[in-house]
């Protein structure tokens, strides 16, 4: 979606993003020559960051500059660009009024005619080569396959909202999710929250071109390969018509496989030997040996428990005999994933590199293709899927030593050093979100008192840190910051 940009928004990205990296100060220079600007250059886009976000930046003529921690917290840089974006406003645009004249979209975006005619042609340029869509302008329709026109759709709102955002006015959210809910929970699939967002906005942007007429002419069945067999159970059916109803649509079979139809055309799965077959006896016993030795030098080398060891073999082995990972494939997900093995990376560099040198081996032997992604995954099964393996590294660490003195009586000082034991082991009482689904609203009702997320909130009201860039360290020194804030206005208050 970057594509999309201007070069001027291209920049302005890409210094935000260079900003949100930096949990302290960093001097001009050096931010300068990271991104290869020169010093009026980097001052010249400053400025314009400071204009379209007041008080986003704290500067200081000894120290350089950084972020306020407030929008180190709530800010994605990109969607923060994509919606001061005239691009981005007007895809919005044309998306939902579709087939307007070039002169009412400039009415309704309050641009000049001039400047719409030049986003249309910068469009152009880029659809064309990585959707094989374009725009024609009278009147203002996207053109192409319906299916790439979809993709592309998907892509753009899946990579320009926020994760709890629903840019889909006209359609309910609360009604479109229970409907999926009705196919997963038949069908006993779980996705997690990101390819549950996926797949409710695959459903509206379907939902919204069909109700402009546009279909697909062989749709792909996402989720309802089993439709015929579920619509024979009564309730079933009952159900589908009440929430068709509040969607306005009519509930038959050709409306539903538009509606539950993939726009991404991903690699099926065939049981073929010379590509990594599941169904293939002989191969899966190569898999599950290699995978078990693997295992077991990394528990050697690093002194590790692996206890849910057979789990995580059939999860490494499903993981790397499989074309496609998620329901939809999803760019930004890859991108997260990258994100967060990075800050562990930085932390366990040995076990990081020595992990992806035998997964890639591994693959080697296996005669599985070997790109990047799939190697990613490997090695997030194994750190992440691997019950408390990274935890079991954080505690071969030596402990940091404190040492207390107090000028009163050694009372005083062992006092200190029990309040600040409680501070550090039994402060905290940690949940995971194990629903299927989350919205804005879920945050009011919430018990708890601190929220942590891998995805931006705005307006969050609970105290939240959004974990995207910091290290484990740097998040428990956040998580103590707003504890204590906490824990001082508990005080004030018994």
């Amino acid at each position: 979606m970057n594509i999309l940009l201007s070069k001027t928004e291209q920049d302005l990205l890409f210094l935000l993003e260079e900003l949100t990296k930096h949990h302290d100060w960093i001097e001009i220079p050096v931010l300068a020559e990271k991104l290869n600007f020169s010093i009026e250059e980097l001052q010249e886009h400053l400025f314009k960051l400071e204009q379209l976000f007041p008080n986003l930046l704290l500067q200081s003529r000894k120290k350089g500059i950084q972020l306020q921690f407030e929008f180190q917290n709530t800010l994605d840089p990109r969607i923060a660009i994509f919606k001061q974006s005239e691009t981005y406003s007007f895809l919005d645009c044309l998306f939902f009024k579709e087939g307007l004249s070039l002169k009412q979209i400039c009415q309704e975006l309050v641009i000049s005619c001039e400047r719409v005619q030049e986003i249309i042609q910068h469009l152009n340029t880029k659809l064309p080569e990585h959707y094989d869509i374009s725009i024609q302008p009278s009147p203002l329709v996207m053109e192409g396959k319906e299916e790439s026109i979809r993709a592309f759709y998907l892509d753009y709102f899946s990579q320009s909202y926020s994760f709890l955002d629903w840019p889909f006015p006209s359609i309910s959210e609360e009604s479109l999710t229970h409907l999926i809910q009705l196919f997963l929970n038949a069908q006993q699939v779980s996705p997690n929250l990101s390819s549950l967002r996926q797949i409710k906005y695959t459903l509206a942007i379907n939902l919204e071109r069909f109700n402009k007429r546009h279909l697909i002419e062989n749709p792909t069945p996402l989720l309802t390969s089993h439709y015929s067999t579920l619509m024979q159970i009564t309730q079933f059916e009952q159900d589908i018509k009440k929430l068709a109803k509040k969607l306005h649509f009519e509930p038959k079979k050709e409306t539903l496989e538009q509606l539950f139809s993939n726009p991404v055309k991903s690699p099926q799965i065939t049981n073929n030997p010379s590509n990594g077959a599941l169904g293939n006896i002989h191969h899966i016993q190569k898999s599950y040996r290699l995978l078990s030795q693997i295992l077991e030098e990394l528990a050697k080398e690093f002194h590790l428990q692996i206890e849910n060891r057979e789990e995580l073999i059939w999860l490494l082995h499903y993981t790397a005999q499989s074309d496609c990972f998620h329901l939809l494939s999803n760019q930004s997900i890859d991108r997260q994933k990258s994100q967060i093995l990075g800050n562990y990376q930085v932390e366990f560099p040995k076990l990081f590199e020595v992990s992806q040198h035998k997964f890639q081996s591994y693959l080697t032997k296996m005669g599985l293709e070997s790109h990047s992604i799939k190697l990613q995954e490997l090695v997030y099964t194994f750190t992440i899927q691997g019950q408390r393996i990274l935890v079991q590294l954080l505690q071969k660490l030596p402990k940091i030593r404190v040492l207390v003195i107090s000028h009163l009586d050694s009372h005083h000082a062992q006092s200190l050093i029990d309040t600040l034991t409680h501070y550090g082991n039994n402060l905290y009482l940690f949940d995971s979100w194990e629903e299927p689904t989350i919205s804005f609203s879920t945050l009011n009702q919430i018990p708890h008192d601190i929220v942590i997320t891998t995805f931006p909130v705005t307006n969050s009201p609970k105290p939240l840190i959004y974990n995207r860039n910091f290290s484990t360290s740097e998040l428990f020194h956040h998580l103590h910051l707003l504890a204590a804030q906490i824990h001082k206005e508990g005080l004030a208050k018994s």
